[in-house]
């Protein structure tokens, strides 16, 4: 049976679509998702597959980037996702963390730990790291990154005693929380970071932003292990809690001192 593979990457304003067919990624498509996200998703995966002579239901996998990071955007990522999988039968889901697609856009970067940081409001960050997957036969350099551990909501102190050294850190969080760039500037804390070479236009990606290709490459070794999401339980990630919620909890907090 034909495998025909979309990745979608809309978790930040960089969005992405790719098209893989046999297990080779046959074609990319970048936009700029910071408004319009559905609009514009829709119409660049309907060009993609057309051009290639394809059409929705001969879409086998879909592999979709869940967060965290834009609200709207990954809900139009994820419901894209999940309209696709329910209308043709068939489909299968992965959900590819966002700081698993970031991560491995470094892949190919010369680092011993990595820290993906996005930004999670106020004095917090939304950290996870990741180790070299130590089953290939790769170079060092070349292996997959794996998740060392489940992610954290952290401030920058407690990431800065967390982290392991030498470290990398990448992520779109950075440029939120400056105290990380200054103390990569110490030689003594042994911090690089990843994104220093950031670019300034929307289609020339930073290294600290995750893209289509990465969600692809990432989702295509969770599918290798069967990781498949149903549909119906696909779920955007979010860094932490709504405003709502959490005054909500505290309200409830406060409630049950008072008895």
């Amino acid at each position: 049976m034909r495998s025909v593979c979309i990745a979608i990457e809309t978790s930040c304003r960089a969005g992405g679509v790719a098209l893989a067919v046999d297990g080779a990624l046959a074609a990319v498509r970048r936009f700029d998702a910071s408004s319009r996200h559905a609009t514009t998703l829709l119409v660049q995966l309907r060009e993609l597959l057309t051009a290639h002579g394809l059409t929705p239901r001969d879409v086998t996998e879909v592999y979709v980037s869940v967060g965290p990071g834009s609200f709207t955007g990954i809900r139009v990522g994820v419901t894209v996702a999940r309209t696709l999988a329910q209308a043709v039968p068939g489909v299968k889901t992965v959900a590819v963390p966002t700081t698993h697609a970031v991560a491995e856009t470094a892949r190919a970067l010369p680092w011993h730990h990595l820290a993906v940081i996005l930004d999670a409001k106020d004095e917090f960050a939304y950290v996870q790291q990741f180790e070299r997957e130590q089953t290939q036969a790769d170079a060092a350099q070349a292996a997959a990154p794996q998740p060392a551990g489940e992610p954290k909501i952290l401030t920058v102190p407690q990431m800065l005693a967390a982290f392991p050294r030498p470290v990398t850190l990448i992520g779109e969080g950075l440029a939120y929380h400056t105290a990380l760039t200054e103390a990569a500037a110490d030689p003594t804390q042994r911090i690089t970071l990843a994104a220093a070479d950031a670019a300034t236009g929307i289609m020339d990606l930073p290294k600290n932003l995750p893209t289509a290709e990465s969600v692809y490459n990432v989702g295509k070794r969770l599918a290798h292990k069967n990781a498949f999401t149903n549909y119906h339980h696909l779920l955007p990630i979010y860094a932490r809690k709504s405003e709502a919620e959490r005054l909500w909890e505290e309200k409830q907090r406060q409630v049950t001192s008072d008895k």
